[in-house]
This record gives structure tokens, sequence and C-alpha cells, in this order.
């Protein structure tokens, strides 16, 4: 960490007389200047230090300034960036600062104007700071402490938190699991005047039918079998308070029915009793279902739904606020990194870059588990690529990431990327954990054609997520229905239990040209589809089709 008075330049120039007159100069500034030739370097001082301000040549042999510019602000988006280009690059440079450069000097560049560049910088990161110093005994008041973004849509989010907190309304909390529904809630009853009286929480989804009312209305002695006292439901407990009813569209239609009662007429009776209690409780919901579809369908009240919803907000998944994973992560290595004892202090840029690659189809309680393992696992005072976990190292910068409901009925061309997303919505919606995608069930989806029936897909996917019981979806986990017709050859006369007819003595040529004629049969000659089963690029595949007279 830097001290407050400290500033750390970190000067990229691949010319050694123009970066040691700079770090001279700079240095006589009471700067700390770390200087470095290329690239590669500076990335190595990005995964220990943090820098106030980078100073580094736009483009020049093994410097990618707007490369170093990116992983630089993703770490800490109030660092200054200036680049330094030569003359007649005006057009690098407005795509630099577009891209977040706080400025782009033409060549030569002075130390003289570096140093006021450098001042102006550090002038506006100490607004910035003292800023920040406020918001956080804001956040620390009004329990925003754990609502971590900086993103425009976390941003207002907390904004309307301020503006409905101290109100009356019930208010309901959309998102999709692992969003922070419930870290919203109690921000909501944190900023209220009911601050000082009971949050009282019910997971709807974890409370079978025959017991939800108990638990919400309380119950009398001897009301059933077992009621040996009376118990006190939620909604005596939240008396005064806040009662916050997590994934309230899992309620059954009898229990809709007296939560209506309640919110209109302000009182409830226990099971049992014939009395009713008034209360004083101020109600918030959340739901990750589309409740307007389950009122088409039948299993959630219209009524119920227009007293739930008199204020909504709407929490963005990961995905759509990728911005704030930095801060994010290193929220839970702090975290994380104390409670477990670890010495761990930050990540290092390449992990960071990988992990933003990543579509976190569990939202930002995915992504605590994830670093959570990390630090558990780690070693030294960083997380590097090693420890992020395999099958976010193996899955591919998301691109064809659609929502569930847009998935095409007549899929052509299905990535392992797409599968794996597509995995992970379906284990999201259906309430289980997230599990990954082996390579080896990957190559066998992948080959299977979907075309005619993309429902299918879905279909197979759900029954390995709901059937598995290891850590990750393998082929075994694959129904045999979905699987591609074997052909009527057997293994006795030479074939091995994948098809593919190898024998000993063959060559490598032989062998290949034949485990590519196969692979091509099983994927109905679709190059794309045969590429990605193989793990080879289309460009090598088609040069051996052609090498083997496999057109």
């Amino acid at each position: 960490m830097n001290s407050p008075t400290e500033s750390v330049i970190l000067l990229v120039e691949g010319s050694s007389r123009n970066r040691d007159e700079k770090h001279y100069g700079l240095t006589q500034l009471d700067h700390r200047v770390i200087a470095v030739e290329n690239s590669d370097q500076a990335l190595n001082v990005l995964a220990a230090e943090s820098p106030n301000v980078i100073i580094s040549d736009l483009n020049a042999p093994g410097i990618e300034g707007l490369r170093l510019m990116g992983v630089a602000l993703g770490r800490n988006p109030e660092v200054g960036v200036i680049l330094m280009t030569d003359p007649g690059s005006m057009g690098l440079a407005v795509a630099a600062m577009k891209e977040g450069a706080y400025d782009v000097l033409e060549k030569p560049v002075y130390v003289e104007k570096l140093a006021a560049e450098i001042e102006k910088i550090l002038d506006r990161q100490r607004i910035v700071q003292e800023n920040q110093e406020l918001l956080h005994q804001l956040d620390t008041r009004y329990g925003f402490e754990n609502i971590v973004g900086r993103s425009a849509s976390m941003q207002r989010i907390r904004e309307q938190i301020l503006q409905i907190a101290d109100t009356q309304s019930t208010v309901l909390i959309f998102g999709e699991s692992g969003t922070g529904k419930e870290l919203v809630a109690h921000a909501l009853h944190r900023a209220s005047s009911r601050r000082n009286r009971s949050f009282v929480p019910v997971f709807c989804n974890a409370l079978s039918e025959g017991v939800i009312e108990s638990e919400l209305f309380g119950h009398e002695k001897g009301a059933f079998t077992n009621a040996v006292k009376t118990y006190r439901g939620r909604f005596e407990l939240a008396d005064g308070g806040t009662l916050f009813l997590d994934e309230v569209g899992e309620l059954a239609p009898s229990t809709q029915v007296k939560l209506l009662r309640v919110l209109q007429e302000r009182k409830f009776q226990r099971v049992g009793s014939g009395n009713w209690l008034k209360t004083d409780t101020r109600v918030i919901a959340a739901t990750n279902r589309d409740l307007e579809a389950e009122i088409e369908s039948g299993r959630f009240r219209e009524d119920l739904y227009y007293r739930l919803r008199v204020v909504t907000l709407s929490l963005p998944p990961l995905r759509e606020r990728k911005e704030d994973l930095p801060l994010l992560i290193d929220h839970c290595i702090r975290r994380f990194g104390e409670r477990e004892n670890k010495p761990i202090e930050r990540i290092d840029p390449q992990a960071l870059e990988l992990l933003s690659t990543y579509h976190w189809p569990g939202n930002v309680r995915q992504l605590e588990n994830c670093i959570e393992g990390m630090i558990v696992m780690g070693t030294g005072k960083t997380l590097t690529v090693a420890d992020v976990p395999e099958f976010i190292r193996h899955t591919q910068p998301e691109s064809t990431a659609v929502p569930l409901n847009e998935v095409p009925d007549r899929p052509d061309d299905l990535s392992p990327d797409f599968i794996r997303y597509l995995a992970g919505k379906i284990a999201e919606q259906r309430h289980v954990p997230v599990r990954p995608v082996t390579d080896r069930a990957l190559a066998v989806l992948a080959a299977v054609d979907w075309s005619a029936d993309g429902a299918s897909l879905r279909r197979c996917l759900e029954t390995m997520i709901l059937l598995a019981d290891g850590d990750g979806l393998d082929v075994e986990d694959i129904p045999a229905e979905f699987l591609p017709e074997r052909s009527g050859q057997s293994a006795a006369e030479g074939e091995d239990e994948d098809g593919v007819d190898i024998r000993v003595g063959m060559t490598m040529k032989e062998g290949e040209r034949r485990l590519i004629a196969a692979t091509l049969a099983a994927c109905g000659r679709n190059k794309a589809r045969t590429a990605r089963v193989l793990r080879i690029g289309q460009r090598t595949l088609f040069r051996k089709i052609k090498a083997y007279h496999l057109e």
C-alpha cells in the first residue's frame, strides 16, 4: 500500500536514454518512480504495486500501451494513464482517450510537462479519495458496506435504497440467484427508522407447505401434533421491524391468501387460534422468478403481486456489471483472507483478466465461493492464474451467452462455451449447485446433432444437472437417449469403444486419418463442430481433410 503522501509512478519506455532522463527528473520531484522497458515487466509491477500514475509509450517495440492501460484501469479505475506517441498518430491518440487515458502526449515529452500532468492527476485522486471516505461513512451508517460496486447500475441501486428506505411501503426485489437480494433488503432496513428493531428473514423455498404458515404466523399449543407449546411466528418477531420474504414466488396458494390478508389488514391469526394479532411490520420480498408469468400460469395471485410490488428494485446480474469485478474480488480477498488468517493481499492482472472472461451464472455468490476457494488453497501474497479453478481456466471468453428463453429452437453451431453457459442457467433456474461440464462431456455433446430439436439439448442438460452427484457433469451423466447412435460394426471387428477402427501396428498418420474421418461422420460433416471436438483449429482441420483425401 502507498502511504497517504507517497505517489508511485510507473514509467514504461523502450528508449533507455529517455527512460533514465525521466526517471531522474521525476525522482527529484519526490515521486517514487519504477522504470521498465516493456509491457511484460510493467504487468509484473502491477501484480505487486498500485501506482498512482502510469506513463507509457503508446505503441513501441515490446510495449502495448492500450492493453497495459486496460489491465491497469481494470485493477484501479482511478489510476491516471499518460500515453506518449510519435507525431502524426492522432488516430491512436483519439482511441486511447476513448479507452480511458488521462492524456496522450506527442513526443518529445519533457519532464516539466509530465510533472504538471502528474500534479493534476494527483489532485483529482485526492478529491476522489476524500469523497470515497465520506461514502464509506455513509455505507457503514446505512448498511452499504457489503453492497460493492461503482458501476452506474449499483450507484442507482444505492440511490433508490436511500430514497425508499424510510417509508412504510412494501418492496419487491427482482434479481437472479446470487445477485445480493438479501443484502439489499438488509440495507433498506438499516437505512430506515426501523433500524433498531428486528430484521427477520424467511427463506420461503426452504420451508414446506405444511411448515411455512406456522413459521410466518406462529401456532398455539395443541394446534397440531407436536405443537407442545405456543410458538411466535416471524410476523410477531418482526413487529416494529422488517420481515424479509426471500423467494416469495415459492409460497403455496393457501399461504399467499393469508399473506395478502396481513398486508391489507395489518393483522393475522396464529395457527389454531381465533384471536387476531395486530402487526406493525414492514415487508420486503424478493424473487428470481418472473412473477407475471407465474400469474399467467395460475401459480401466483395477481392481487398479492400488486400488493408486494408497491416499490420495486431490479438487481443486475454480475455479467452486466463486470466493471465491478476488481472491487468485488478485492473485497472478497480482504474478507476471506482475514477470516482464514491468510496473508494474501491481491490478485495478479492475468488472473483478474481470466476471471473477467467468465460469465458467472451464479453471480456474486458464485464469485465469492470461487475467491474463498482460491484463498483457502492459495499460497504467497498474490493469487495467480494457477489458483483460478480449472473449470474457469478452460472456459473460453463469453461470446454466445444469451438468456435461456432466447436459446434457438434449431441451434446449428453450439460451442462448448455456449453449452457451459446453458448448463449454468438451467442449474440456476432449478435452484441446484452450478457444476462445471467436463471437457469429455463437452466433446460428446458437441458431436451430437441438435439441429432438429434445440429443446432436446435443454432436456439433456436438465436431466444431467438434476441427477448428477459428482463435482462436475461428465460423460457418464449424459442420458443414453441423447447419445448418437452407434454404428453396426462391433468392437470384436477391430473398432474401439468410440467407433474408430485403430489397430496395433497402424501408423500415426493412418490413426489420425481414421479419427478425423470418424469425428467428421459423428458431427454430420459439420467442420466447425468437428474442429471443436478434436480441439484443433478449423484451418488445421481443412488442411488435414485435404491431405487425407477426406473431402
